[in-house]
């Protein structure tokens, strides 16, 4: 079905006004900041139990997300469905716990049954709910406020504007607590093996230890006809010129490297003559994300991988192409 050109335009420039409504109902989430907020980042940083996000319906799918989030970024959570915890799995909340209530009402019927068990049992409360003086909000340790905002739906019914701002607010929540708790990009490593962003939240030390081959090494005196051989045997594109005895890195030769040097008396020289005498390089301790960003900035195809001073590995973009880090 072909779409008139006037139908087209008039679909763009609906398609912007509702992103700008929504923009719109971010600028009031960001006004309405309070400090309650910064009273539910200390509770939820204080607790020594998990953090429970409940809700039903559009607030319990973007519970279950912030939930999520909160997990990946060193805030220990779950999310407790509120239809399903009066049946049974209100157990899952302990007096250590901190519970995030999710209402854009505050009157879910279905948290009802959560409150009460939860002051019954010591656990603290943090609502999000545009109704401040709803049942949820009183009852509550802690209110985060949304903003009263216009769903962009037609009708002014679905949860659309609304959900955003609760998915933003629970966004804020998540990032001070990375931020008071020092999260790193290792921390996240730890908690997301998975997938290309585990492969380059690993450490160095964890690719070599996957992935290690013998090492082409040659010395600074050898003559560049053994580094050919060597080059050619290690299949790496590369040698590294390690001192004697040590295995301390002292420079790299690259076909590059090869080709530059070529002359009539190009095999009378040695290692030393030629090579690059700082080459870059990483720590095994290092983010696979810090070595693949070097080669990415810098341009070049190798990094040598050391431990202290001593070379153990040599990581070549191929092959990190090859296994998915790049």
């Amino acid at each position: 079905m072909t779409i008139r050109a006037e139908h087209a335009a008039q679909a763009l420039e609906r398609a912007r006004s509702i992103i700008d409504q929504e923009i719109e109902a971010m600028s009031l989430l960001r006004d309405s900041f309070d400090d309650n907020l910064i009273k539910a980042v200390g509770l939820i940083q204080a607790c020594v139990g998990r953090l429970i996000v409940t809700g039903v319906g559009k607030s319990g799918h973007i519970g279950a997300k912030l939930a999520a989030t909160f997990a990946s970024t060193g805030t220990p959570s779950f999310f407790l469905h509120a239809a399903e915890a009066s049946h049974g799995d209100l157990g899952m909340i302990t007096g250590q716990d901190v519970v995030l209530a999710i209402s854009n009402s505050g009157m879910t019927k279905e948290l009802f049954p959560v409150l009460d068990f939860c002051a019954a049992n010591g656990a603290k409360v943090i609502c999000m709910t545009s109704n401040d003086q709803s049942r949820l909000a009183q009852r509550s340790d802690i209110c985060l406020r949304l903003p009263p905002v216009k769903e962009v739906c037609p009708n002014n019914l679905a949860p659309t504007s609304s959900v955003i701002i609760t998915l933003a607010a629970g966004h804020v929540l998540a990032v001070l607590l990375m931020e008071r708790r020092a999260f790193v990009d290792a921390d996240f490593g730890k908690l997301h093996p998975g997938g290309r962003l585990g492969l380059l939240l690993s450490s160095v030390r964890r690719y070599t230890e996957e992935f290690k081959d013998v090492v082409p090494t040659v010395l600074p005196t050898e003559l560049l006809g053994h580094v050919v051989i060597k080059m050619a045997e290690g299949q790496r594109g590369c040698v590294v010129v390690t001192e004697d005895g040590t295995n301390r890195l002292l420079g790299l030769i690259t076909e590059g490297d090869l080709r530059r040097a070529f002359s009539p008396d190009m095999f009378s020289k040695t290692a030393q003559a030629i090579m690059t005498t700082r080459p870059v390089a990483v720590s095994v301790e290092d983010l696979m994300s810090s070595a693949v960003t070097l080669m990415k900035e810098r341009r070049i195809a190798h990094i040598v991988v050391v431990d202290g001073e001593s070379v153990v590995d040599v990581l070549h973009s191929k092959d990190l192409m090859q296994r998915g880090y790049m």
